[in-house]
């Protein structure tokens, strides 16, 4: 292996899986009422009509349109009430000339009848009904398989389950989906420096921050199963990663990824059982010293220490993949905006420039945010990043560009 020599961004995916085919998604049966949020791993069809008879979405009487037709305040139209429809019944009513049948909002429609009028233009005299307001072929009515049509896709591959898509679902009378298995993720923060919140504070110390914003960013992905400090000590790095790679899928190792004397992650997986180290190094910034390795088929990342280093490197590279696993991402992750100033990038390298926004005269208006990567404030006041791609040496002032969201 040669230390650094940098793998470029768009090569990462292809060559993860290839290293590590059996990391693709699994699947699992999931209840409706526990899959919010999980990414759905097969297109669901509709297997009958919504609705599946012709329903009333009013109150009111059913009629027929035509002997409505001029009807008015002071010159109603006269109808025979003939009953009632009650709701969830299968009415084998039908409805003749000059009749009409009450029917409540939901409730079937009864045979012969083509519109509604709602109870609010109706009056009574014993049986008999006065409409004072004409109504249309079809009106407050809505037909069989208006809203879904039996064989219809309903939802996606990689479709992510909301309350919406579960009120469908449940229309259909499905109760159970098949969901892609989450990942089990680790992390793992080394550094003498880096203290967890039992523990005291010191000058020369650093409060643990990376476990607490990847915990975050992971939870729409996976699952979290342990989150840990370790010091820099090569024996016990090794023996908390083992640990991990047993009870989990994905590692994060945040520290240790550049070629400092106590950066021990490259060693670390090199010395697990099957351990390899395929990337050290990709051509982005912030996050160049990023490792990527493998123990047999579990998937091992080390993260940059600083960050916005480690938080760029999680979405552009980890969330990316998963959701690539998964068939799915954000439609609506970007928005377009105007740059507001000059900004050069490094050739050779992809750049993830953070920025914020402002609105002037209905317009985006997007403003670099310049910092070092380990200033912690850069991602408060962060609404975002630009990508600026390898082969430019900048962008000018006034370029609409693609923002991306965290």
């Amino acid at each position: 292996m040669n230390f650094l020599k940098v793998t470029d961004i768009d090569e990462i995916e292809e060559l993860i899986l290839k290293k590590i085919p059996r990391l693709k998604g699994k699947e699992e049966i999931c209840k409706l009422e526990d899959s919010l949020d999980r990414v759905l791993c097969e297109n669901i069809t509709a297997n009958l009509n919504v609705p599946e008879f012709n329903r009333s979405t009013v109150d009111g009487y059913a009629i027929k349109s035509k002997e409505s037709l001029g009807a008015s305040q002071g010159i109603p139209a006269f109808f025979t009430i003939k009953g009632e429809v009650l709701m969830g019944e299968d009415t084998s009513k039908k409805l003749e000339s000059g009749e009409a049948i009450y029917v409540p909002t939901g409730a079937m429609i009864p045979e012969g009848s083509d519109s509604m009028i709602m109870i609010e233009y109706c009056e009574t005299l014993e049986d008999t009904l006065l409409v004072h307001k004409p109504v249309s072929s079809f009106e407050n009515i809505m037909l069989l398989g208006e809203d879904v049509k039996a064989g219809d896709i309903i939802l996606k591959k990689g479709s992510v389950i909301t309350p919406e898509n579960v009120g469908v679902l449940a229309s259909l009378g499905i109760y159970e989906v098949s969901v892609f298995k989450k990942f089990k993720f680790s992390i793992i923060s080394t550094g003498d420096e880096i203290i967890g919140e039992d523990e005291e504070y010191k000058k020369g110390k650093i409060r643990d921050i990376n476990s607490y914003t990847l915990s975050l960013a992971i939870q729409k992905l996976g699952i979290v199963v342990e989150k840990k400090i370790v010091k820099d000590n090569f024996e016990a790095i090794l023996e908390e990663v083992k640990k991990s790679t047993k009870n989990s899928d994905i590692v994060l190792i945040s520290g240790g990824s550049s070629a400092g004397n106590y950066d021990y992650t490259s060693k670390v997986i090199s010395s697990l059982d099957g351990g390899e180290v395929f990337v050290h190094g990709i051509s982005i910034k912030p996050g160049k010293p990023t490792i990527i390795g493998k123990s047999n088929d579990k998937l091992i990342f080390g993260l940059p220490g600083h960050p916005i280093s480690s938080i760029v490197v999680f979405n552009i590279v980890v969330k990316k993949l998963i959701e690539s696993l998964y068939f799915c991402g954000d439609e609506d992750e970007y928005y377009y905006g105007i740059l507001s100033h000059n900004l050069h990038s490094t050739p050779g390298r992809t750049t993830y420039q953070m920025i914020n926004k402002t609105i002037e005269n209905n317009e985006i208006i997007v403003n670099p945010i310049f910092g070092k990567s380990g200033m912690t404030t850069l991602m408060t006041k962060s609404k975002g990043y630009i990508i600026l791609e390898n082969n430019i040496e900048g962008l000018e002032k006034g370029s609409r560009v693609r923002v991306y969201r965290f």
